[in-house]
């Protein structure tokens, strides 16, 4: 897989293939900060988060290891929920990328990590086999940013986006259909080359999968 290189605060950082920290030793605060976003979290890291963050990366520094989430969540007196609560995208894709540890590392000392994701949206929401939510009802902005994980998007979900994902879903809440691209873009005061950059993942399968639009509609 290729690597790609990212920029937080200034500073560069090469990720592998995986989206982790290429070189472990290259991490520092502002890219646990930087990498949050693009792991479901935009609030920012609060004191739990950095106290979980830096015990991940204490044990993998001084350990050479990466304990799982079991042992994780016992010695931080935690339970399951609250880690999912705090890391939405997981121990593993959360977590453990947040505090630089990187693929590779993980999967030479323990397999089973890198099988670890993030904890199934469907125990809150109903999505097809595309992914799409069943019920535009049960949608929530929790299920946006699900939706948004895997975007590599540098900041998360903006106001930008917020902007047309409201749009959309007040235009089917009201109308029952989808409009096209350009009556969004035209609406929304916004170009079709920005757009694009909004949603790498394309209209319907992106801005209208984030809103929670049905895929046939």
């Amino acid at each position: 897989m290729d690597q790609q290189t990212v920029t937080f605060n200034g500073k560069e950082y090469e990720l592998d293939g995986y989206g982790f920290l290429d070189l472990p030793d290259k991490w520092d605060e502002d890219f646990a900060d930087g990498m949050a976003g693009m792991v479901g979290i935009y609030d920012g890291l609060t004191e739990d988060h950095w106290k979980f963050i830096h015990y991940v990366r204490g044990k993998f520094l001084a350990e050479n290891t990466v304990p799982v989430v079991v042992i994780a969540c016992s010695d931080n007196e935690m339970r399951l929920s609250r880690l999912r609560e705090l890391f939405p995208a997981g121990y593993h894709r959360g977590a453990c990328r947040i505090a630089g540890i990187n693929f590779a590392f993980m999967s030479e000392s323990n397999i089973w990590l890198t099988y670890e994701t993030a904890p199934p949206v469907e125990a809150e929401h109903k999505v097809d086999e595309l992914g799409f939510l069943q019920d535009f009802e049960k949608w929530n902005e929790r299920f946006a940013q699900w939706v948004v994980l895997n975007w590599s998007l540098p900041d998360g979900l903006t106001e930008e986006h917020w902007v047309i994902i409201r749009f959309l879903r007040d235009i089917y809440r009201g109308t029952n259909n989808v409009p096209t691209i350009y009556e969004v873009c035209r609406s929304c005061n916004i170009e079709l080359d920005d757009f694009g950059k909004l949603f790498p993942k394309g209209y319907r399968r992106g801005a209208c999968r984030a809103a929670g639009l049905p895929l046939l509609a």
